[in-house]
């Protein structure tokens, strides 16, 4: 048994369309890669070692030094304050004084 693959897949009824692959982004990301360099601490930490000259190298060896020579900080303590209870809050009576004529109650519910 054999199988014509070309016949089998689906194409378009117009033989003049062009099809197109998207490789802009790939495109991108690899000159981005040639164009910016990475810094000293990133390559460190991503491990990007490839194709470095010896004054990147140097200041790889620098950077290395330099989070050698910082200590451990511990964690730092926050400052609580406990909130005491207050006591039950004084009911005040509060005096209602007339609107001057010019004012007018927009809305108050029944007790108010």
């Amino acid at each position: 048994v054999s199988f014509n693959l070309w016949e089998a897949m689906k194409h378009p009824k117009d033989k003049g369309v062009c099809l197109k692959m998207d490789v802009i982004d790939e495109a991108v990301l690899d000159v981005k890669t040639k164009v910016m360099k990475p810094s000293p601490l990133e390559q460190v930490l991503t491990d990007a070692f490839t194709d470095i000259d010896s004054d990147e190298e140097q200041e790889i060896k620098e950077c290395l030094r330099d989070l050698d020579a910082l200590k451990e900080m511990s964690p730092k303590e926050e400052k609580i304050e406990e909130l005491k209870d207050e006591s039950k809050p004084v009911d005040v009576k509060l005096e209602l004084k007339t609107l001057p004529s010019h004012l007018k109650y927009v809305f108050l519910e029944e007790g108010d």
